[in-house]
């Protein structure tokens, strides 16, 4: 095919698009209509448009933040192949393969923002859990202690909606609150500057909050007990917990 733009030489831009296949041919696969499986389709579309968004832009700085937002949707991806996972809609091994690509696809992002404009980011190693060299973790919020809880979460509630009492059609809005908890969490610890990663941590802390109500809608319409919801929320308590404490450690 040939090459019309200046944004079709970019080796991240053909990556992005690479990922946009990759993620059609497994999303043909899954017959579950969760809210990851949208989520992951738009996000890998966002990578692809904010690549040519942030070429076109006239200042170093314009050009810096359209890339920083291709790269969260990046991490957004990433955590999304979590959640089909937990679902049991994924193979892990098949989400290795994709989380390999995302990788490269990440490092591409962050050296054509750092070549349009140079920015020290020191990671949050005080919130990192140590993970054994462990190869399956490619990304910096995999290590956060509270995405790993938010991720017990959603195979909790994945358990939980799946079951022949519940069903996907009523538990739908948990399945939506608990993937935004995991996704700005991912998303937000990606973020250049202390007050998008605050920002994200507050959609974060605000997705738990309706994952709760959502649970005790559930159990006010009989749909599940009171002590399935209780458990749900003491979760939940402790991940909006530990989010304010990381929001509270970027000043």
């Amino acid at each position: 095919m040939a090459v019309l733009f200046s944004h079709e030489k970019l080796d991240a831009y053909q990556a992005a698009l690479e990922m946009v296949a990759w993620v059609e041919v497994q999303l043909c696969d899954i017959e579950l209509t969760v809210a990851a499986k949208d989520h992951l389709r738009r996000a890998s579309e966002s990578i692809v448009r904010n690549i040519v968004r942030a070429n076109s832009k006239r200042t170093p700085a314009d050009r810096a933040k359209t890339f920083d937002v291709s790269y969260g949707s990046g991490l957004e991806c990433a955590a999304c192949l979590d959640v089909l996972c937990a679902w049991g809609a994924m193979e892990v091994s098949s989400a290795m393969k994709g989380k390999a690509l995302l990788d490269r696809i990440v490092a591409m992002l962050i050296g054509l923002r750092a070549a349009k404009k140079r920015q020290v980011c020191e990671p949050r190693s005080e919130y990192a859990v140590e993970t054994g060299g462990n190869a399956e973790l490619f990304f910096a919020h995999e290590r956060l202690r509270v995405y790993q809880s938010a991720l017990r979460f959603v195979y909790w509630s994945a358990k939980l909606i799946g079951s022949e009492t519940l069903g996907l059609a009523r538990g739908r809005d948990l399945d939506r609150h608990g993937t935004g908890v995991l996704l700005n969490i991912a998303e937000g610890n990606g973020k250049f500057s202390i007050a998008d990663r605050t920002r994200f941590l507050h959609i974060a802390s605000s997705s738990a909050l309706q994952a709760a109500s959502s649970l005790d809608i559930m159990a006010a319409r009989s749909a599940i007990t009171g002590g399935v919801a209780c458990k749900g929320k003491e979760h939940l308590g402790e991940i909006v917990s530990m989010i304010g404490a990381l929001a509270r450690s970027l000043g």
